[in-house]
């Protein structure tokens, strides 16, 4: 049995946690902040919840495998919901497009009622195409840690050095189909240039595996995970600032935290900002060349994120609604509210020079008058923003050079979101393995 700790507690800290105790390990938690969660939390005011952070996720089962190998499947803690209605695109032209999410003939037909067939077949071609991206990223990239060198077949079918924005204007002949293909480049807060042209697999993920939420809102599956990690008996600080992995000849000997103390570990799982990490945290000879390729990273625009309680009536809107333009701007609706009443979050991609009320008149949706709570979330660590197709390994290996030294979370491999960051945390437990 390891001695492990584990710095924040986000989703992936969380995850690693539950696994690793899952496994034998005596794991214990340390957390700056006063809640466990990071951006799964809540946001309430005068009788609105919102989501903080992430309200929905495709390939659920990264979250079932989650926790069936950490107890209980989910269905014991919290319902998986699959999101039903159309994505709704409105673009800068006024035309309005009802995206089904995991169907492709729906697709294609909404695509050809608003394109004309032809370009509804290419949109449908691309999307099909990534089927093999799919499988080529799982198995090299997505489930295991990243290999060292792949092979000459598998790069020259991922095309790397190929652009996201690059396959959007080879590949599609609607301005409308190219913008809905680079907003998945926007919502990891990264520019479709510099984005490889692969990261567009998650159109063909979504088809595939559907679009999924959680009864109550994200925040209950952070609940869930605490309440897990009882159930481990894991060990949480809160309120408890690490400041120093310590180490001794390349191997890590465990963390000091602000007030002084010390606790010895043979393991140690971070997942906070690799950058603050091997900067700040870890001084070790080891760390030397990992920590000059994590300073050529740069973070990735994090959203601006506005929460609306707004008295009805107003605009019907779908569970997600895109306004496309400068900035492109993210409406969601999910979230609970009083009777006679909504609860919408925001989400600016890009920087806002306008007020978001400002912006969402202006793309059609005036609601200025109808507003009877705002608040706004705080930023958080959005992770590694694409600069080209080698920032996938800039990121921080989940495996450090640092014996006992483990990387989870947005700013390590796979990378960002609910299905990446839960799968990194599965890498790290299959590394550490059983006690």
């Amino acid at each position: 049995m390891a001695t492990v700790i584990v710095i924040g507690s986000g989703l992936a800290g969380l995850a690693s946690a539950v696994r690793l105790a899952k496994l034998g390990h005596q794991v214990t938690i340390c957390e700056r902040d006063e809640h466990l969660g990071g951006v799964l939390g809540r946001v309430e005011a005068d009788g609105f919840t919102w989501d903080a952070g992430a309200a929905s996720t495709t390939l659920p089962a990264a979250l079932r495998d989650l926790f069936r190998k950490s107890g209980r499947p989910i269905e014991s803690l919290v319902l998986l919901e699959p999101v039903t209605e159309p994505r709704r695109h409105m673009f800068g032209d006024g035309s309005v497009l009802d995206l089904p999410i995991s169907d492709r003939g729906a697709q294609q037909e909404a695509w050809t009622d608003l394109i004309g067939e032809t370009a509804a077949e290419r949109w449908t071609a691309l999307v099909d195409g990534y089927s093999e991206t799919w499988q080529i990223l799982r198995k090299t990239s997505l489930e295991p840690p990243l290999q060292d060198k792949l092979p000459l077949k598998t790069i020259r079918s991922l095309k790397p050095w190929q652009s996201l924005e690059k396959v959007a204007q080879r590949e599609l002949t609607d301005d409308r189909a190219r913008a809905v293909l680079r907003h998945f480049a926007a919502q990891s807060g990264s520019d479709a240039k510099l984005t490889p042209g692969y990261v567009g697999v998650w159109s063909y993920l979504e088809r595939t595996f559907g679009r999924w939420t959680i009864e109550g809102g994200f925040g209950a599956l952070a609940d869930a995970l605490v309440q897990r990690a009882s159930e481990r008996k894991v060990t949480v600080h809160t309120g408890a600032e690490v400041v120093a992995v310590t180490t001794a000849d390349g191997s890590v000997t465990g963390i000091r935290l602000a007030d002084g103390s010390e606790l010895p570990a043979d393991i140690v799982v971070s997942d906070i900002d690799p950058r603050e990490l091997y900067e700040h945290l870890v001084d070790d000879p080891a760390a030397k060349k990992v920590r000059k390729r994590i300073q050529a990273t740069h973070q990735a625009q994090a959203a601006y994120v506005v929460h609306l309680g707004l008295q009805e009536p107003v605009p019907s809107l779908p569970f997600e609604t895109v306004l496309h333009g400068t900035p492109t701007v993210v409406v969601r609706t999910g979230g609970l509210a009083p009777a006679g009443h909504q609860a919408w979050s925001v989400l600016v991609h890009g920087y806002p020079t306008d007020d978001v009320l400002d912006l969402l008149v202006a793309r059609g949706l005036p609601v200025r008058d109808k507003v009877v709570s705002r608040q706004t979330s705080p930023s958080w660590w959005a992770g590694v923003a694409w600069e080209g197709y080698r920032t996938a390994r800039r990121r921080a290996s989940n495996v450090s050079p640092v014996k006992g030294l483990y990387c989870v979370g947005a700013g390590a491999h796979p990378g960002s979101g609910v299905p990446a960051t839960t799968l990194g945390a599965a890498i790290v437990a299959d590394a550490i393995g059983k006690a």
